[in-house]
């Protein structure tokens, strides 16, 4: 009889490992996938000058303001950019991806904007 418990045990410790894997196994591509379709962050709004509206300091850094009336100091380079940072005093709508997350800041009034690192701006039709 111990025999036969034994092997029992066995047998079921072998179709545990078995499952275990199959299911780790399973898992891991969807994980793959789930991160190879994230999404790009935008945002859209209209242009104007971070520092001539007293945003920033210095810099005159593109800042974007969103319809709900955030306001995002936008940092980049690149031909594109500085396509936008010519024009941006005009008030044009644009929509700029993000190239990293937004850090929340403080202007010299205490009123909060967000600064982010852009990887692509371009003015709306």
């Amino acid at each position: 009889m111990k025999r036969s418990t034994l092997a029992a045990l066995a047998a079921a410790v072998v179709s545990i490992g078995i499952y275990g894997a199959g299911v780790q196994a399973e898992t891991a591509p969807k994980a793959v996938k789930t991160a190879a379709t994230a999404e790009v962050k935008t945002i859209t709004g209209k242009t104007g000058c971070a520092t001539c509206e007293g945003v920033t300091t210095e810099g005159h850094s593109i800042l974007l303001t969103d319809k709900a009336g955030y306001r995002w100091v936008l940092l980049g380079d690149g031909p594109t950019y500085k396509k936008i940072h010519e024009v941006r005093k005009d008030g044009k709508t644009v929509t700029a991806t993000l190239a990293s997350e937004p850090i929340v800041k403080k202007d010299p009034d205490g009123k909060e904007y967000k600064e982010v690192k852009i990887s692509d701006i371009k003015v709306d039709a």
